[in-house]
């Protein structure tokens, strides 16, 4: 009798709390995606793209172990002509970035190649790092009330505490409330991991 292997569409739809309610079907199904896609998938694209000391069978652990805590938090959500494996693969490329910052080292400046120091246009990656870092920023920060909101921006924007109280005409001490609090809901979002 041969039976036909699930498609990966109905195999990643085993994965979701949301869709599948039994937890050892989910744990079958993430065993079933990892050794029949994942890891062959995901490994190759970590052995394409770290350039760290740490080893690319670490990266995939951590990866893999980040992609099912998330899964199973119900933060990951299917989205059309996106594959599962991309959004792992987007994980396994902040798994590298992390490390790259563990083992970077500082160089002292006389030791600095001329042609690093001197170019005017930063590296891609630090662009598009920026990029990733600004709009998770903004997200995060939309999810505010706009009154703790208008105070993080003022902050973000080089004001004082004394200005931005002004501008919103309130006093120095609600606008440390506001910052305090703004921060605290930030974190629990964990807007912050996705900042470093």
């Amino acid at each position: 009798m041969n039976v036909r292997p699930e498609s990966d569409e109905t195999l990643v739809k085993r994965l979701l709390p949301n869709v599948n309610r039994d937890a050892r079907d989910r744990a079958s199904a993430w065993r079933e995606w990892y050794t029949r896609i994942g890891e062959i998938a995901v490994l190759g694209f970590i052995r394409a793209k770290n350039d760290t000391a740490e080893q690319d069978a670490d990266i995939l652990q951590e990866a893999m172990l980040t992609a099912f805590l998330e899964i199973e938090r119900g933060r990951y959500q299917p989205r059309v002509g996106i594959p599962f494996t991309a959004y792992v693969k987007g994980i396994a490329r902040n798994k590298i970035r992390e490390a790259r910052r563990r083992n970077q080292r500082l160089v002292p400046l006389d030791d600095t190649p001329e042609h690093v120091l001197e170019s005017p246009h930063p590296q891609l990656e630090t662009v598009i790092e920026r990029r990733e870092a600004r709009d998770a920023l903004q997200a995060g920060l939309s999810t505010l009330p706009s009154s703790r909101r208008d105070v993080l921006e003022g902050y973000l924007n080089g004001n004082s505490t004394t200005e931005i109280a002004e501008t919103m005409g309130v006093t120095e001490d609600v606008v440390r409330q506001h910052k305090s609090r703004g921060l605290r809901s930030l974190r629990q979002i964990d807007i912050f991991s996705l900042l470093h």
